[in-house]
Formats: C-alpha cells, sequence, structure tokens
C-alpha cells in the first residue's frame, strides 16, 4: 500500500462510487483509548491519513478517520473508519472502504478482519 492523499475526501469518495464499496464493523476489544485504536488500525493498513482525521479529540467517545492509498497494481482505495467506545474501554469500529477493483476492497477487509 502507497500513502497517497487525496485533497478532498468527500469528492473522491462520491466520485468513486459504491460499485465496489464494502462496509463491516468490527470489535477491536479493549484499549487505552480510542486514539491508540485510531492508530493501530492506520498502522495496520499503512494508509494515508486525510484531512487531519488521524487527530482524536480528548475525550472523545466516537471519532471517524478518513483515509486514502494506492494498492498493489495501481488500484486508489478511501477507507472511512467510524470508531465508537462500547463500554469503558472496548472500542468497535465500522470500516467503510471504497476502491475501482472489488478484490481490494475484500482484502482490506480481510487485513482488518485477521489484524
Amino acid at each position: 500500500m502507497l500513502k497517497v492523499g487525496v485533497s478532498n475526501f468527500r469528492n473522491a469518495w462520491e466520485s468513486m462510487g459504491a460499485d465496489c464499496e464494502r462496509v463491516d464493523e468490527y470489535g477491536l476489544g479493549p484499549r487505552e483509548s480510542l486514539a491508540e485504536a485510531v492508530n493501530a488500525v492506520i498502522d495496520l493498513l499503512g494508509m494515508q491519513p486525510c484531512e487531519g482525521t488521524e487527530v482524536v479529540p480528548n475525550n472523545s467517545r466516537s471519532h471517524t478517520c478518513l483515509l486514502s492509498g494506492v494498492y498493489i497494481g495501481n488500484v486508489k482505495v478511501l477507507v472511512r473508519l467510524q470508531f465508537g467506545l462500547d463500554g469503558p474501554k472496548d472500542v468497535a469500529m465500522k470500516l467503510a472502504v471504497r476502491s475501482e477493483d472489488e478484490a481490494v476492497s475484500d482484502a482490506i477487509h480481510e487485513i482488518v478482519a485477521s489484524g
């Protein structure tokens, strides 16, 4: 995965369309904080955070992080991560992936599921 940013995530997301979109939810288990969970997933995927969304405000109960990159074969990938605290320390995450190839969208989910 190459870290490649986009100047306007919303426009990039809309223009990519939902044809190859995959959405699922994951329990990330107990974490130190929402920020720690966000950083762990960014590191796992190796993608470029967009629009400063890698920064989680203190005491947040939920957070959305936007990532972009280019996968092997020059396939553009956009990821929208929605995190929420599920109990005192358990973190839940909704992962939405859009790319130009269904197999790539599926691969990103497999990375998170096995990560």
